[in-house]
């Protein structure tokens, strides 16, 4: 596969391939504008989304890219791989495809994780009517990962501050607390939100009238980010216990969920989460059906040389939105820098993507129509 026939160099380029090869599908293809927020230029945002497939399936797939806007660039190349490579007529008997391209379409544009709002999508599923959970371990390193510069000093604040809380609370207690979910400042790390975003909204509003008559759906929210080139590693949010984990063992193989392979390939033990939306969309269907599935992230980043490296890099998306500004001198170097850690240029990544997501999706497209039969059957 010529990998530049799937990888995009825009969002508005991957948008135009997206519908073109849902259109070559006949697809039915719905798009939803965002109310406010705009991409460079000034151009509009949307979030699209394409049913291949029967419309009374007894199983569908939901495929999701771009829920943290800069990775999207990956699972939008896995989406159009799909409809090229494999296509409609690849599809089981009785199962269908919908793809979601550009979850959080303002993060896709401008290569950003979060929304316009610095909102990250999946810590947002709440019930915004109670009181949101707390995170009283980040209230303390907040100000030090929030710098108004980005430079040596300010970053060996940081590692010292972190040191001292590491001694006292030990590491995977601070890693959980920067990346769990905060819901207390609105310019900080992986902040959840106030009320619903409007993607959240979108997507609730495409369950509820695409999949209201569909008892088995397949899911899988496309990522990238941990160091490596291109290799999967699943991420089930089901309990261990449950059904819908075994479904999807049976799916991937208990190999892929072993939770000490994925620590290994994540880098260190997973962080907990709050507010994920996999669990958000799983409340949703359980009236009427099942949802089995989760995150596949594509690694993507390099090995850093120095721990004052990796800081710096996630503190950039910050300083952009809060501090220097899309137009400061230092940005375009900062969005190139970000752009190398969500979606590389590298050819052997970019092919090991297109690879392993067309596996990813003939084992689970497969794996889906099993079970949907063997539900039909019960």
């Amino acid at each position: 596969m010529n990998t530049n026939t799937y990888f995009s160099a825009t969002y508005d380029e991957a948008r135009e391939r997206f519908l073109a090869s849902a259109h070559r599908q006949q697809a039915v293809i719905a798009h939803h504008q965002h109310p406010t927020a705009r991409g460079p230029q000034g151009l509009p945002l949307f979030l699209d989304t394409a049913w291949v497939g029967p419309r009374d399936a007894h199983a569908v797939l939901v495929t999701a890219s771009g829920t943290h806007g800069a990775e999207g660039f990956a699972g939008s190349a896995a989406q159009l791989a799909w409809l090229s490579e494999r296509g409609q007529a690849s599809l089981p008997p009785g199962v269908a495809l919908l793809m979601i391209h550009a979850v959080n379409p303002y993060g896709f544009a401008w290569g950003l994780r979060g929304t316009h709002d610095n909102v990250d999508l999946n810590r947002n599923w709440l019930d915004f009517s109670e009181a949101c959970p707390e995170n009283t371990l980040y209230e303390q390193i907040h100000p030090y990962l929030c710098p108004a510069e980005i430079k040596p000093s300010t970053v060996n604040r940081l590692m010292e501050e972190g040191a001292r809380l590491i001694a006292k609370y030990g590491r995977w207690a601070l890693e959980d607390a920067i990346s769990r979910g905060q819901y207390t400042h609105p310019d900080g790390f992986h902040y959840g939100g106030a009320h619903p975003d409007w993607s959240r909204t979108v997507l609730q509003e495409v369950f509820q009238k695409e999949l209201r008559h569909a008892p088995r759906i397949g899911f899988i929210d496309w990522h990238t980010g941990p160091v490596g080139n291109g290799e999967l590693i699943y991420l089930c949010f089901s309990s261990p216990q449950s059904r819908q984990w075994q479904e999807a063992q049976r799916w991937w193989g208990p190999d892929a969920l072993d939770p000490a392979k994925v620590d290994r390939l994540w880098g260190s033990k997973r962080p907990s989460r709050v507010g994920i939306m996999f669990w958000g969309l799983e409340k949703l269907v359980a009236p009427a059906g099942d949802l089995v599935g989760g995150i596949i992230e594509f690694r993507s980043a390099q090995p850093k040389a120095n721990s004052i490296d990796a800081l710096k890099i996630s503190m950039l998306e910050r300083w952009l939105r809060f501090e220097g500004g899309f137009d400061a001198p230092e940005a375009a170097h900062y969005f190139a820098l970000l752009q190398n850690e969500y979606a590389p240029s590298r050819e052997s990544w970019r092919a090991a993507v297109l690879q392993n997501g067309l596996t990813a999706y003939d084992q689970t497209l497969a794996g889906l129509a099993r079970w949907g039969l063997a539900s039909a059957a019960d």
